[in-house]
């Protein structure tokens, strides 16, 4: 920005000092654009990011109190190929059960951060990420934003509050009496 107002002085008191003006307000206000485009992708980026690592956290605290009643259970971690993690349970009869965590943003909604009058309408600071609960891509059973979760102070505990019952239901449709005392036999 130093180097901006040393632009402008250069021109003051000569014909282009209008012109060099404009194109240094130009500069400015697209930088700004940018900034808040890269800040707003940031921060859903980041508030999906810890949202995960706590639903991580949880599966793997989980993951020996559900190991008795199945015949598999695994944390998997697409973060890179489809923005989701997940924690997925297999019944003796090999069906598996996941419930899944993705990002409350959708690719689209990364993809209108290079509309700069879509940017324009967005208030930085109201801006935050989240992730959603489901165990169908048609089946959404949760949705938490990164403010529900981390205004509290322990947001572990929080977040684990919010999914136990869907941890409960993953079980629920894992679980086969019959098989497991076929199996354990």
């Amino acid at each position: 920005m130093d180097r901006l107002a040393e632009i402008k002085v250069k021109a003051e008191g000569t014909i282009f000092e209008e012109f060099v003006s404009s194109q240094v307000e130009n500069y400015k206000r697209q930088k700004q654009k940018e900034l808040k485009k890269a800040n707003i992708n940031n921060k859903w980026i980041d508030h999906a990011d810890a949202l995960f690592n706590l639903f991580a956290q949880i599966s793997e605290e989980v993951k020996p109190q559900i190991e008795p009643f199945v015949a598999r259970v695994e944390f998997v971690d697409n973060r890179e190929s489809d923005g989701a993690v997940m924690l997925t349970v297999a019944n003796f009869k090999d069906e598996t059960f996941s419930l899944r965590c993705a990002d409350l943003h959708t690719m689209e909604d990364y993809a209108k951060l290079e509309d700069d009058a879509f940017v324009e309408t967005l208030d930085e600071a109201q801006e935050e990420g989240g992730v959603q609960f489901f165990f169908d891509p048609d089946e959404l059973v949760e949705t938490v934003a990164h403010s529900r979760i981390f205004k509290e102070d322990d947001p572990f505990a929080a977040l684990k509050q919010v999914i136990e019952p869907h941890l409960v239901e993953l079980l629920k449709r894992t679980f086969d009496i019959a098989a497991l005392l076929e199996k354990k036999t």
